[in-house]
Order: C-alpha cells, then structure tokens, then sequence
C-alpha cells in the first residue's frame, strides 16, 4: 500500500488539530495505513487519531474524517 493522498490536490502531508487548543496542530503523513507524526513528536505528544479524525491537508483547503484519505 502507498502513501495517502489528498483527494484534491495529491498532497501526502496532513494535519489534526490539537482538540485543547484548535491553534495546535500536529502534522503527519499517512504511510501503508499507519499514521506518521513528525519525528520530533515524542509518541506520548501525539493524539489519538482514528477513521473518524477531522484531518486537514497541509496544502489546499481540504478537510474531512481521515477514513476519506487512507
């Protein structure tokens, strides 16, 4: 399986939004269905994402459930 891509624009790098502070975000790609954080994200940092987690795409103005990309 390949990296996930934006629907739109083909982008592979994605963002959540942190759910305490909507200015946090945490940026990730999604590769062979696993979700990857930016590797200086210690792994206790980074949230919960799951099928059903509004991501964003890092370059056009896409947003959906993450389910939608993988």
């Amino acid at each position: 399986m390949a990296e996930s891509k934006c629907p739109v624009c083909g982008c592979k790098q994605f963002y959540v939004k942190n759910p305490d502070d909507e200015f946090d975000i945490y940026e990730f790609e999604c590769r062979d269905g696993e979700i990857c954080f930016e590797e200086d994200l210690d792994d206790d940092e980074c949230p919960t994402v799951d099928e059903g987690t509004e991501t964003f795409c890092n370059q056009c103005a896409w947003h959906d459930k993450l389910g939608k990309i993988k």
